[in-house]
């Protein structure tokens, strides 16, 4: 296969009920030459057997599908990074193992991106559609934005969208630290510092409760605030 267009990497720890599906998806995109980088971060479920028992019987002409694994659990930035360093695609995005946002929305952001010629475009679910989001998150995610917007300049609506599209090169040009939630924060917040542009497009969102698996709580958004301004002020 030629080079691929679009790295999508799936980031997986403990998502047995949603895995298979996303995966399917996934790798069914009406999108010419992409690849699919799968890291599983030591998951104590069976996510992990169900991702290779999914790879030995895939097979397909317009998509390569790579599975890696880390040895102990270190999280999802960690993941993106493994993620990274193997990805081949011009543009690079991530897909949540879980059932939040519809892969099918990605060739829209993918069409946008090269369309425009632009180095980054994120997915926003607060210009799209969005169901079962808690009142508490929507407005702290609101509240984020409001932020960020006054430190950065900029009209960014969704900086902790799980849909960030952006060039492969810049990514890898980035030298991001985070291996945790705070990753989101950290590219938003170098992105802008470097003077590049992020454009969003619109995606859907249907959110999950804790008790379905949500993993990020209260210390990930007082995080957040703080690598804010962390970025903002560094040298």
């Amino acid at each position: 296969m030629s080079q691929p267009i679009l790295s999508i990497l799936v980031p997986v720890y403990n998502e047995e009920k949603t895995i298979k599906h996303v995966l399917e998806k996934v790798t069914s995109l009406p999108i010419k030459a992409y690849e699919v980088l799968v890291v599983d971060d030591m998951s104590k479920d069976k996510s992990r057997q169900i991702i290779e028992e999914f790879s030995k019987v895939f097979a397909s002409s317009d998509v390569d599908l790579k599975v890696l694994s880390h040895e102990r659990n270190r999280g999802k930035g960690a993941g993106i990074k493994t993620g990274l360093e193997h990805a081949a695609g011009k543009y690079f995005i991530v897909q949540d193992a879980d059932l939040e946002y519809d892969p099918a929305d990605i060739p829209a952001l993918l069409d946008k991106a090269v369309a425009g010629g632009h180095r980054a475009i994120y997915g926003s679910r607060f210009k799209g559609e969005f169901k079962n989001m808690p009142k508490a998150n929507y407005y702290a995610n609101r509240f984020y934005n409001f932020v960020l917007r006054r430190l950065y300049n900029t009209a960014i609506t969704d900086m902790h969208t799980c849909y960030k599209m952006v060039r492969t090169d810049i990514m890898r040009e980035l030298d991001m630290t985070s291996e945790g939630f705070g990753y989101a924060t950290e590219l938003v917040s170098k992105l802008l510092k470097r003077g590049i542009t992020i454009n969003e497009g619109p995606i859907r969102f249907n959110g999950r409760t804790k008790q379905q698996g949500k993993k990020i709580g209260i210390k990930d958004g007082l995080d957040c605030l703080y690598m804010l301004f962390k970025y903002k002020f560094a040298l």
